[in-house]
């Protein structure tokens, strides 16, 4: 510690707390598993532990099977093309990361944009009604687990069927999240997972394709390796997105400690909901997740508003201020693009983005910073 001139000791500034923060244990057996793998060659191309990490994800899903891709991003774009539906509209939440966006634009479909319910911010199965009953060109719809809260994907499902529309769950924040007793909601019969290093299960990157149709997982795996089918006269275009084995053995590791990364993170998250509930109401208003499920709190999301106005740009200054990294996330909603600006009128949408905050939350956070944490939003909250 640096001393002044007068010799006493300068007092160093907390250190900050980031909004996210990934913890990947590079314990002895991980690293021995990447040197073995380095080692053999056998670094990519469907190896042992890429088709030993598909066993284990199906395994703890619940599942028969599931294919493990390159990233979330690449799930989802895959699960779409394999549904073959050649263009048409694709229904999706507005308040989502652009890559639920993007893999519905490289699909080939053309993006409507459906508003969200008031508390759990979870794609609004009235308002899908009435998109589904206006629009006959709709092929797809694409709701979003928000921050570990599933949509109400019974209604969902109840709206989607007998419309002649494929349901493709985004479930990128999803993985851990449980529903009454399925890890795997059946409601939705093709789903796609991210294993980024943001995530609850971490691979570094990576990502996966669940469905109860074996014959689209197969579709997956020829489109995640060039195309190249079985027979290579029937082969197609297709992608280079395979997970390779470096990225297999982290995601097996992550999938061994993932119930005490779980149960950490719900201890964390709830703790600092508590607070907010007990002295900040006034200016905080958490995600309700709904009856029977267990959210895996992939993000702690929470609006922002004092007497019903939003104060979101006040409170993420005065927590800056305090070494709290937050992100307004997600924000700008899609349907504010300049692409899509005017196309459509989303007020659910609109207020929550106008006053989503995300605070920090890790898989291992100690007490002190759960103080800070709380700390900075009591004085946040008396400041904004």
């Amino acid at each position: 510690m640096a001393l002044s001139e007068r010799g006493a000791k300068l007092i160093e500034a907390p250190e900050r707390i980031p909004w996210v923060r990934p913890i990947l244990d590079p314990g002895g057996s991980l690293l021995a598993d990447i040197h073995a793998a380095l080692s053999s060659g056998r670094v990519t191309n469907d190896g042992p532990h890429l088709r030993e990490f598909e066993r284990q994800l199906a395994d703890y899903l619940g599942v028969e099977d599931c294919v493990a891709v390159s990233s979330g991003s690449a799930a989802l774009l895959l699960a779409i093309l394999a549904l073959d539906l050649r263009g048409g509209t694709a229904v999706l939440p507005s308040f989502t990361f652009l890559a639920t966006l993007n893999a519905i634009l490289l699909a080939g479909m053309t993006p409507v944009f459906c508003d969200i319910e008031p508390e759990t911010w979870t794609l609004s199965p009235t308002h899908l009604d009435r998109l589904l009953a206006a629009d006959p060109s709709i092929r797809l719809v694409v709701p979003v687990n928000v921050f570990g809260v599933h949509p109400d994907l019974g209604a969902i499902r109840g709206a989607v069927d007998g419309r002649g529309a494929a349901l493709v769950l985004d479930s990128a924040h999803g993985f851990g999240t449980e529903d009454g007793a399925a890890r795997c909601p059946r409601a939705a019969p093709v789903q796609s997972y991210s294993f980024h290093a943001t995530k609850t299960l971490p691979a570094v990157e990576g990502g996966a394709v669940v469905a109860s149709d074996a014959r689209l997982l197969a579709e997956v795996r020829r489109l995640r390796n060039h195309g190249i089918a079985s027979d290579p006269l029937a082969s197609a275009p297709g992608f280079n997105v395979k997970m390779s084995e470096l990225h297999a053995i982290v995601g097996l590791r992550s999938l061994q400690v993932l119930e005490g990364v779980l149960a950490r993170r719900r201890e964390y998250a709830e703790r600092l909901r508590r607070t907010m509930a007990a002295d900040c109401a006034d200016v905080f208003s958490v995600q309700v997740i709904p009856r029977g499920m267990r959210s895996n709190f992939q993000n702690l999301g929470v609006l922002c508003r004092r007497s019903g106005h939003p104060n979101v740009q006040s409170i993420q200054t005065a927590l800056d201020r305090a070494g709290i990294e937050t992100r307004r996330y997600f924000w700008p909603p899609l349907h504010q693009l300049p692409a899509y600006r005017g196309r459509c009128t989303l007020p659910v949408t609109d207020a929550v983005g106008e006053a989503i905050l995300c605070l920090p939350l890790h898989s291992q956070m100690d007490p002190a910073v759960l103080d800070r944490i709380e700390d900075a939003l009591r004085q946040a909250a008396r400041a904004g």
